[in-house]
Order: C-alpha cells, then structure tokens, then sequence
C-alpha cells in the first residue's frame, strides 16, 4: 500500500453562468456565501484542509479572482502551496496541466487530486474515505475519477459505465456524454453506471507522459509557460501572449476520454455539483445543509388561484422568482411590455403555450419567453409544478401583464 499524500488542485475560475443572475462574472458561484458567510470554495479549502491526506493545495483561478481568493484564504486560514492567476479562461485541461507541470520541475512522482471548487460534498467523513481508498490502491500508469451512484434521471451530469469487479478501484467502460432525459431514465437503471462528479488523481510523471504523446504541440506551449529560474513564489502570473495560444479543451476531451487505463473509485458523500436552479432549489428545501440563498420569513409567498409565487431575490436589472401552481391549474395567457422571462423547471411537467408553440418542459429543462411574446404556464400532471422565473428588463412590477385570457376571470395582474 502507497502512503503518499495527495498535492490537491482546485480549480476556481468558472465563472457559473448557468446560475445568473445569482452568480455573476464579478462574483461566481464558487464565492458566493451560500451557507452563511461561507462560500463553497471556502468549503473546499476546509475539506482539503487534511494532512493524513493532503498536502498545501495549489489554486487555479482568473487574475480578476484574487481579492476572492485572498478572502477566502484569511477567512479558513488555509496554507496553499501556489495560486496560479490565468490572464484568460483556456478551459480545464490548460488549467490543471500547467501546474502539473510546473510542479514536476519540483517532484515528478508528486500525486494529485483536482477537483472543481464549486460542488457540494455535505459528508466531508466518506470524502475522506474515499480518497484513503484511491490512495491505497494508487494505480500509477492510470488515471482514478471519482463517480457517484445517480438517484435520479439527471440530464446534468455525464455518465461513466464500469465493469463490474470486486475490486477498490473498477475499470471503466465508457464515458457517456450528459444525455438526454429519456437516455437518462435508461441509464439509471442500468447496474455499473456512474455519475462522472469531475474529481480526478494521477501522478504527475503520467499526466507529463501523456501531454507529450498526445499532444506535442500543446506540451512545448505550455512548457514555454514555465518559469526558467526556479519557482518559489505564492502567486503565478503566466504570459498572456503566450497563454492565449493555448487550446481552448476540456481535460475529458483531450485526455481521459482517449486514456486506455482509467478506473473510478464510487464516492458516497451526498455530492451535487450545484450547477443549475434545479438542484440549488432541491437543497434549499433541506434546511439540514443550511443552505442560505433566501430566508423563508423574510420572503412571503404569495397566493394566487393557481397557487403561488414567491421574490427571492431582486437586483436594477434582474427579479427572481418562484412559481408554484398546483395540478390541473395554469396562469392566464399573458405578455409583458418590459420584461423577458426565463422559466426553469424545477419539479413536475410543465406545459407551456409560447407564442403560436405548446411545449412540455421537464424538470432540469428552461424555456425562454421573449418580451412582448404571449405566453402561459399550465400543470396538467397530478404533482406541484414548480418553476424558477428570471425576469431581465426595464421593469418588473406586477403591472406589467396584458392579460389576454383568464379562467378565473381575473382582469388585473396575474
């Protein structure tokens, strides 16, 4: 058995689009304090904050992030062993290979675990077990992920199919892309199928191995980045001339999708990578995690004949919303002068009449209502439908409605 110690990469640079307006390119997701004044990257400082098992992790962020790193930092009182400052985001694979080989200068027999900094893993305990298992069964000329048993039919996520072994650590089959819902129902009820939660371990000397045989045009590039003289500085700044004739490649795309040996170790720890409403608004209804977007009592909801609706949030050019309609009822046919909608699904079937088009939205799928565009919002199922409405625009009173029918009779806002 191995006793090395994992060097953490984290990865800080996302920049959480698919949670606006919540999360914004000045603060994304990963600092945003959404369990009381702690931020999911302040979380993920705390968990690799573990010397049975890790080393000082190395950061990897945007040069616009380093005041949030700096907070985070003094906030957790984390040692860190570098923060690497991209002048540009050039995707995941740049992101942790530079590091990488900037550390193999050091120690080409250094052992890494990169994970995102923005997922969610409530049971910090089984995380560790986890990596104990990974580390104890460390295949050097391999690359190890982390994969999570799906509970449900989730088109966010991708898949990883393994063969089926009494082993610590299983072979994989196949990777599966984020598939479609109906892919997704299949898929969950297959044996030997993962969710991919995006955690990687390897030893340096195999990833420099690796970027050199298959792409060496992209090694000499990120080998010109690394300093000459020897590198002991905290912060890095790489050259943006030559940082910006990186590729723009995801690690999966250029590296473990086409790797011959990768193995998966299964990660039971309540993991969620919080990347869409959906599965935010799914914790939100589990105070046990303390999640803290919005308080309930400082958020009345409001009823309505089809249910009810409720502000979470409101900024000069963006109001969020929840719509809660209750089986067999529907808003009225409306449209907006001043306003455009977005309506994300959060739970039950949603049937929604968009200009001349009826569509069923399912849960994890949005649907974009155009200013000016007549529109309505039904639940035909036997369970709440449940939807999240960001409005952008001008104006978002409730008196900007032109409502066209209505089964309540209703003549004033919806």
């Amino acid at each position: 058995m191995s006793s090395k110690k994992f060097r953490p990469i984290i990865l800080a640079g996302g920049s959480g689009k698919r949670l606006w307006p919540l999360s914004t390119n000045r603060r994304p997701k990963q600092f945003l304090p959404l369990f009381g004044d702690f931020s999911l990257f302040d979380l993920t400082l705390q968990r690799v904050n573990n010397r049975d098992l890790f080393k000082k992790p190395i950061i990897v962020t945007s040069e616009n992030y380093l005041s949030l790193i700096e907070e985070s930092l003094s906030k957790t009182g984390v040692d860190v062993e570098s923060v690497f400052l991209e002048p540009e985001s050039k995707n995941t694979f740049s992101a942790l290979a530079l590091p990488v080989l900037v550390s193999t200068k050091r120690n080409d027999e250094e052992r890494y675990i990169v994970m995102p900094s923005d997922h969610y893993i409530p049971i910090t305990k089984s995380f560790y077990e986890t990596c104990s298992r990974v580390k104890n069964h460390f295949k050097r000329e391999s690359l190890t992920l982390l994969g999570v048993l799906p509970d449900n039919a989730s088109t966010e996520y991708g898949y990883i199919s393994i063969k089926p072994s009494n082993e610590e650590l299983k072979l994989v089959k196949s990777f599966i892309e984020k598939p479609e819902l109906d892919e997704a129902k299949k898929l969950i009820k297959q044996p030997n199928t993962l969710w991919n939660a995006g955690i990687f371990c390897f030893e340096g000397k195999w990833l420099h191995k690796n970027i050199k045989k298959k792409d060496f045009e992209m090694f000499c590039l990120l080998k010109d980045l690394i300093p000459t003289s020897k590198f002991n500085d905290i912060y890095f700044y790489p050259d943006k001339k030559k940082f910006s004739k990186l590729n723009n490649i995801s690690f999966d795309k250029a590296i473990v999708e086409s790797n011959e040996s990768n193995y998966v170790a299964t990660l039971e720890a309540g993991w969620t990578d919080l990347g869409s409403w959906r599965s935010l608004s799914e914790l939100q209804k589990k105070p046990e995690h303390g999640l803290t977007i919005y308080d309930e009592e400082d958020k009345p909801k409001i009823e309505k004949p089809w249910g009810y609706f409720q502000v979470l949030f409101e900024t000069e050019f963006s109001k969020v919303k929840i719509l809660s309609v209750e089986p067999n009822q529907m808003l009225s046919m409306q449209m907006h002068e001043y306003r455009a909608e977005i309506w994300h699904v959060i739970q039950g079937i949603a049937t929604v009449t968009k200009g001349n088009t009826v569509l069923e939205i399912c849960p994890g799928d949005s649907v974009v209502i155009d200013q000016k565009e007549r529109h309505r919002l039904q639940n035909f199922g036997n369970e709440v439908l449940e939807i999240i409405e960001i409005q952008t625009g001008t104006y978002f009173g409730e008196d900007d409605i032109v409502r066209f029918e209505d089964i309540y009779g209703r003549k004033d806002f919806h």
